[in-house]
Parts: structure tokens; C-alpha cells; sequence
């Protein structure tokens, strides 16, 4: 099937696709959300972070 789309237009493969039962529309990638940079270690004094392992 590959070797007969490989000359295809992306709307004749999909097409070809849809009517060999493979779904239409593929869900999109997920968006990956900005985030805030942390500060560098030792940047603010005021700052203090303590982990404790239990």
C-alpha cells in the first residue's frame, strides 16, 4: 500500500486512508505549557528549602 501512495497527494492518501477504515482526523500533539524558570541556586538569600526523606 505504500509503494501505490507513494506518489500521492497528501488529500488522495488520505483519501485512500479513510476508505480502508483508518480514521480522519488524528488527534493533534499535545501543547506543552510554558513555565517559569527557577532561580539560581544562591541568587536570593531569602530563600531557604529543606527536604526532608522519610
Amino acid at each position: 500500500m505504500v509503494e501505490a501512495l507513494a506518489g500521492a497527494s497528501e488529500d488522495e492518501v488520505a483519501a485512500a486512508l479513510s476508505s480502508a477504515g483508518a480514521s480522519r482526523l488524528r488527534p493533534s500533539a499535545p501543547t506543552v505549557s510554558p513555565r517559569t524558570p527557577l532561580p539560581e541556586p544562591g541568587s536570593v538569600a531569602g530563600i531557604v528549602s529543606e527536604v526532608e526523606w522519610v
